[in-house]
């Protein structure tokens, strides 16, 4: 027998975030108490970087608007902190 769910509903959230642009890389800090390395989706679309939290029954996203080109470059989670670096194209 098949399992049927629901569909995931997607919602828009705002967790605490810092972003710093040093130039040459931007680096953002989202504080994610109380989720897990596994739950987090990290996407890159054209000028945009999406944060995606996944668990049983919902989608929580956060977008960000990025310049064009850019390349993840590291991404570290630790303690309920998730640290973004996005690296910007050589000019």
């Amino acid at each position: 027998m098949r399992n049927h769910r629901k569909p995931r509903d997607t919602i828009s959230f705002n967790p605490p975030t810092s972003i710093n642009d040093n130039g040459r890389l931007i680096h953002i800090i989202f504080a994610l108490p109380g989720i897990t390395e596994e739950q987090v989706r990290i996407d890159l679309e054209k000028t945009d970087f999406i944060l995606s939290i996944v668990d049983d029954d919902r989608i929580l996203r956060k977008t960000i608007q990025i310049p064009e080109g850019v390349r993840l470059f590291k991404k570290k989670f630790s303690f309920g902190v998730l640290e973004i670096f996005l690296e910007k194209p050589s000019p």
